[in-house]
């Protein structure tokens, strides 16, 4: 049997060219496959060889001497893959991301020749030196290769050996006439997907602008769309009520709202008040526009009596509602793999009715997961009420709980008071900081909790009450319950169902996303990346900051980035609050690089990466055998440091000591530096 050898520098590439070959010559041709990845062996004299780009043939060139015939693929982007890429904006800066630099090339000059000149593309590989962090990338199945920094990964696809290539391996190993019919079948087959897509993608459009219709004429508001000459392009079927059809067709805006009224070249035209058939609307203008220019003008006019009874009604529900969860799971994003995991324990306790205990450092986000927690429950629907015990005094804890009746000391309304357990009722009552409860406050609290109860301060009536409770606190309590300052009984009460909250500093590939996040929110422009606000100096030294202050520290910080910035320039190091480099300083928190050799803290890191996990003791031996004698004490405290910056994780055990991701990937970079 006719034989074919393919050859590719990994074994992704490898699998799928060999797929396809083999689709288009069938059972006439015995196919196999090296790759360079895995190392070249056998003879190949008098072979026909297919290597999949220039570069591979550069590689394998030594080893195909003696071949009877070297057929370097061409190689086409799969149409069926390509979808997502139109949905990016123009001139969006891209990372492209494949196996080698001659490879990553010749995807963008493809995608190019596509028609997606408008995209940015950057090149990345491995070993790539120096490249320009961008949030989204586009790889042709290569997605391992992708930096993790990366938000949006668009995968196109295994690029596909072109028909002309197949043409020349047939003719090579004299099939055309037998094979010729099955690939020409098969790449009519193609021909007719693509036909068949580009049909779909004409009904979709077509289904857009249906459904854009649509959602205009179901609009509440009366709609109409202008060009910057007033002229009348569109109008919803409101607009149409307001106006004769015929009218609109005829009249400009400036006809029909008059002369003065004025669309601006700035679009900074909103809430003009304007009377048309005896009734007064608001109109509003918004510019409709691309990156280059405006497309046209949006009007929108509302009923100034329909906004007023709105208004009205909106306002009585806001002061109705004044126990109300605001945040979801929706907002609490993570890529740290123990943070979801808690994420998902929560999810499956909101289902729950059990009493949930949260614990964790200050600023972890303590009373959003409570939220969260609530509007994820069977709850939902019923009011959430929060109580910080340490923001309100010991003297009126008591009575802001359970309420009180009229005359109960002085000072109380008339009428009396509800507490915040008759307000939570058939809901959530999240006890914030339950650790500063006092010990007397402890011994109702779990009167409640048992008899499901509930007496006013000065009352003799016991309320019933339905009630779940999330407590939360950042005090060991189990310390404070051997210390006597805190009911054992009442801890077992909250601790049903335990969570933990996780500090900043244990998930660090949070940081970036977290601080791109709230970059955003904070300003008033559009950040794509933390580096195009920060400068890199400062954006490492901030992903390395311990972070006592947890999210709540970096939202502070951010602010004051964003305040600081000046227009046209990035924040520095230097910029950067004087605190936060006061405690890196005092803490020596910044790796120092060295010239002539390895620091003590990245000859531990390196070992444990070496020895894929190592306990305390034998560190010090393997230390003391490469000649750096230093103390288990000493060892001690710098493990205490890598482990804040995420770079190890310390557990008993004689492998104690293990590596993490963002660990690994700091040896890494040290050991291709050369550090």
């Amino acid at each position: 049997m006719k034989e074919l050898i393919v050859i590719s520098l990994g074994e992704n590439t490898l699998h799928s060219v060999l797929d396809q070959v083999e689709r288009y010559l069938g059972n006439n041709v015995a196919v196999r496959g090296q790759s360079i990845e895995k190392g070249i062996t056998g003879d190949f004299k008098e072979k026909v060889v297919l290597v999949t780009s220039e570069f591979v043939l550069r590689l394998a060139f030594d080893h195909l001497q003696g071949a009877k015939k070297i057929v370097k693929a061409r190689r086409a982007l799969r149409y069926d893959f390509i979808e997502p890429v139109f949905s990016l904006k123009e001139k969006t800066d891209v990372l492209l991301v494949n196996d080698t630099k001659e490879s990553c090339l010749e995807a963008i000059n493809q995608l190019k020749s596509h028609g997606f000149q408008s995209l940015t593309f950057h090149p990345y590989y491995p070993g790539v030196s120096d490249y320009m962090s961008c949030q989204v990338a586009i790889t042709p199945g290569e997605n391992q290769l992708v930096p993790k920094e990366v938000v949006d990964v668009i995968d196109i696809g295994n690029r596909q050996v072109d028909i002309t290539t197949i043409t020349e391996i047939m003719f090579e190993l004299d099939l055309l006439h037998e094979a010729g019919t099955l690939a020409s079948s098969e790449f009519v087959s193609d021909i007719i997907g693509l036909t068949k897509y580009l049909s779909t993608l004409n009904q979709k459009l077509d289904h857009s602008n249906l459904l854009l219709t649509t959602i205009f004429d179901k609009f509440p508001k009366a709609l109409l769309f202008c060009d910057g000459e007033g002229v009348i392009t569109y109008s919803n079927e409101k607009m149409k009520w307001l106006l004769e059809e015929s009218a609109l067709q005829e009249l400009t805006v400036g006809k029909f709202l008059g002369e003065d009224f004025d669309l601006m070249p700035t679009g900074n035209h909103e809430d003009e008040v304007v009377q048309l058939n005896g009734s007064t609307y608001i109109v509003s203008v918004d510019r409709v526009e691309n990156e280059e220019s405006v497309i046209c003008y949006l009007l929108e006019f509302e009923n100034y009596d329909t906004f007023k009874e709105l208004d009205s009604v909106i306002r009585s529900k806001i002061k109705n509602k004044k126990f109300v969860a605001r945040y979801d799971f929706h907002h609490l994003y993570s890529r740290n793999d123990k943070m979801m995991e808690m994420i998902e324990l929560a999810k499956r306790m909101a289902k729950r009715h059990s009493a949930i205990m949260i614990q964790g450092e200050s600023g972890t986000g303590k009373e959003l997961l409570a939220q969260a927690i609530h509007n994820e429950s069977l709850r939902s629907n019923q009011p959430f009420v929060p109580v910080n015990f340490a923001a309100l005094s010991p003297s009126i804890l008591e009575s802001e709980l359970f309420g009180y009746e009229e005359g109960a000391f002085t000072g109380a309304v008339k009428g009396g008071k509800r507490g915040m357990f008759e307000e939570a009722h058939n809901g959530t009552i999240f006890m914030d900081e339950i650790g500063d409860a006092p010990l007397d406050l402890q011994v109702k609290l779990l009167r409640v909790l048992q008899e499901g109860c509930v007496r006013r301060v000065g009352g003799n009536e016991q309320v019933p009450i339905d009630i779940r409770i999330i407590a939360a606190t950042n005090i060991n309590l189990e310390e404070k319950v051997r210390e006597g300052t805190f009911r054992q009984d009442l801890y077992y009460r909250l601790n049903i169902l335990p969570l933990n909250t996780l500090p900043l500093r244990e998930r660090r590939e949070d940081i970036l996303p977290l601080m791109h996040h709230y970059l955003n929110t904070l300003s008033d422009e559009e950040v794509y990346h933390a580096n195009e606000y920060i400068e890199k100096a400062a954006v490492d030294f901030l992903v390395q900051h311990p972070w006592p202050g947890n999210v709540r520290e970096l939202i502070n910080v951010v602010e004051y980035i964003v305040s600081m910035k000046l227009p046209g320039e990035k924040i520095a190091l230097r910029d950067l609050p004087r605190y936060l480099l006061k405690e890196s300083e005092a803490s020596n928190l910044v790796y120092q690089p060295t010239t002539s050799s390895f620091s003590e803290k990245h000859e531990v890191l390196i070992l444990i990466y070496k020895k894929d996990g190592i306990g305390r003791r034998k560190l010090v031996q393997e230390l003391k055998n490469k000649g750096i004698v230093i103390g288990e004490g000493k060892v001690k405290s710098v493990l205490r440091e890598l482990r804040e910056y995420g770079f190890i994780e310390v557990n008993k055990g004689v492998r104690g000591c293990t590596i993490t991701e963002i660990g690994a990937g700091k040896v890494k970079a040290l050991l291709q530096s050369g550090i």
